[in-house]
């Protein structure tokens, strides 16, 4: 037994000498072991991203989802989709923006986040009576704006006397709660005060053809007008009485008449010498150089013509177009309909064309 401990002191002994011996070569093994690993791991990173080669990255924002899948899938892209709704109708299943943007710069199998519109809140018509007509407007304009064809519009409203503020939505058609499917035509009743609003009459005695042409989009009043041959004292081409004086308060839309009186024709040349004003107020000074004929191819006179009566005052205008020239608008102004009077001076030849609400009634042609 003691001679066997003895052999296994030895043996013990000898193979602790040996370790000591090998410990350099075992520690520049492991190291050697480490480093191949490590450039093994290398190699192996660098070979599998070898493949993935940079691409531009599309502009597929507003476009179908649809298009824009086939769009990544070119590029070797992957979209991640994320859903929200929309403020415009028809978006519905369009990409609303991306993430990077396009033209960035990327690796083929980069994730490309995508923003997609999953349709409009608004599906039904709301409640707007209370509201204010003109913040519903915005409000719609906000939402479908830039829509061909939104799926909310707005007709023109009935106003009528009420002692909501005015402006105040009274009632609507269709009611609340009517599904929005196809176009919805909005149809309101509006207050427009507890009384006619009153404005106060200008003084126009002694305003040439063209004041009287601004005037008119300013002031809420409907003009009736009138002429006659300037008498003597008079200055032709401007207005010498008015049905209501200065400072006088009517209701809106209230009929007022101006009476003008117009030259007549060779009436304003002596040879070569003007002896009154013209049209414009241009005195004898600055209109000696006018040539006869130039005077001679110009008429004036009163546009009449008659148009459906409104509700409400609605948007009209006269357009110019003459021979030679540009095409103008001579007025604007807003009417409720009836029998329509504009005094022109125009050339010879030129086709005095009314519209209402932008569109053509009444063409004439100036003799």
């Amino acid at each position: 037994m003691e001679r066997e401990k003895k052999k296994f002191g030895v043996s013990f002994n000898e193979m602790q000498g040996e370790l000591q011996k090998s410990t350099p070569a075992f520690i520049a093994y492991t190291i050697a072991a480490f480093l191949l690993m490590f450039i093994t791991a290398l190699a192996v990173f660098f070979f599998a991203n070898k493949g993935y080669e940079q691409v531009l990255v599309p502009d597929v924002t507003g476009k179908s989802l649809t298009r824009a899948l086939l769009e990544m899938q070119e590029r070797e892209l992957y979209p991640k989709l994320q859903l929200r709704y929309s403020d415009l109708p028809g978006e519905a299943g369009q990409v609303l923006s991306q993430s990077p943007s396009a033209g960035s710069i990327v690796k083929a199998g980069r994730r490309i986040t995508l923003v997609v519109s999953r349709g409009v809140v608004i599906d039904h018509v709301g409640n707007y009576v209370g509201m204010n007509l003109d913040t519903l407007k915005t409000k719609l304009d906000m939402l479908y704006g830039g829509v061909d064809a939104p799926p909310i519009t707005i007709v023109e409203p009935v106003f009528k006397l009420d002692s909501a503020p005015i402006g105040t939505i009274l009632e609507q058609e269709p009611a609340e709660g009517t599904p929005i499917t196809q176009g919805v035509e909005l149809r309101f009743i509006v207050s427009k005060g507890a009384s006619e609003p009153l404005v106060k009459v200008p003084n126009f005695l002694g305003n040439t053809i063209a004041q009287i042409l601004e005037e008119m989009g300013k002031v809420n009043l409907l003009f009736d007008f009138k002429s006659h041959v300037a008498n003597a004292g008079e200055i032709a081409g401007t207005v010498t009485s008015q049905s209501v004086e200065e400072g006088g308060e009517v209701e809106e839309f209230s009929h007022i008449t101006l009476d003008i009186a117009l030259p007549v024709l060779g009436a304003l040349y002596s040879g070569d010498t003007v002896v009154e004003k013209d049209l414009n107020g241009r005195d004898e000074t600055e209109v000696a150089g006018m040539r006869m004929e130039d005077l001679a191819n110009s008429s004036h006179g009163i546009f009449s013509t008659e148009i459906s009566r409104y509700p409400i005052a609605v948007p009209v205008k006269l357009d110019a177009l003459p021979p030679e020239g540009a095409a103008y608008t001579v007025t604007s102004f807003s009417h409720i309909g009836g029998e329509i009077t504009v005094p022109y001076s125009v050339p010879h030849g030129t086709v005095l064309v009314l519209s209402v609400v932008n569109q053509e009634k009444e063409r004439f042609t100036v003799q």
